[in-house]
């Protein structure tokens, strides 16, 4: 059964949209009539979401452009595999900062542009990690855990105003994020395990929670199993 989603018309906002899950999203987007606004510490002009005078000036700028965010995919986060003896201040802040922060800063702002238009549409991403754990995983795991209850929160708050806030945990995906940091010894166990899926293959969930065909889901953390691995199919970042 195929499934399409009609965006037309609709402002769409990708944090994070210069790889991975975000870019892929960004693609499926603009394919189905979105106007999609990337913003990355990796694009052009490049956007760091642990500022939150940058993340402010963003969303000003989209308004004065678009006068209107009806999503906002919120995919932008970092993970470095540190112990947790061998730490610093530095290495745990910047993953809250980008990871949790971000989120904040970008909720903060999103928030009264979308009670205004009474419509909106606001996802973000969790982890496995949250549950599971992982060594070297730790400042991840935490910011990925703390995103749950801010977002669950938000979705309260903004429910009235016909506002959602949803959370997606997507399983393991061949994007930077894992790819950079997972050894080759821990890639080849996944893929022969629970598998690891390129990044498109997580796009029909992410446009169904910011479409209205979960116009009636709010505060849901969803979590994205994936098929066993099978033979002769390898994952593909």
């Amino acid at each position: 059964m195929d499934v399409q989603y009609d965006f037309k018309g609709s402002v769409v906002l990708i944090t994070g949209g210069a790889s991975g899950i975000g870019a892929a999203t960004g693609r499926a987007c603009e394919k189905a009539g979105a106007k999609v606004v990337v913003a990355d510490v990796n694009a052009d002009p490049p956007l760091d979401v642990s500022d939150s005078g940058q993340v402010k000036r963003l969303i000003n700028t989209i308004l004065e452009k678009h006068a209107r965010i009806d999503a906002a995919v919120l995919a932008a986060a970092i993970q470095k595999r540190i112990p947790v003896e061998s730490m610093s201040d530095a290495d745990w802040r910047r993953h809250m900062a980008v990871n949790l922060d971000g989120v904040f800063y970008c909720l903060r702002e999103l928030a009264p542009v979308m009670k205004k238009q009474r419509r909106g549409s606001i996802l973000v991403f969790t982890s496995g990690l949250v549950n599971m754990g992982w060594p070297g995983a730790s400042a991840y795991a935490a910011s990925k855990g703390a995103l749950v209850g801010l977002a669950k929160c938000a979705a309260l708050e903004l429910r009235d105003y016909g506002v959602r806030v949803n959370v997606l945990s997507p399983g393991l995906v061949a994007s930077p994020i894992f790819l950079d940091v997972a050894s080759e010894d821990e890639r080849t166990m996944y893929e022969k395990s629970v598998g690891v899926s390129p990044p498109a293959a997580v796009v029909p969930t992410v446009l169904h929670l910011i479409s209205d065909a979960s116009a009636s889901m709010t505060g849901a953390v969803i979590e994205r199993r994936l098929f066993p691995a099978t033979p002769g199919r390898a994952a593909r970042a």
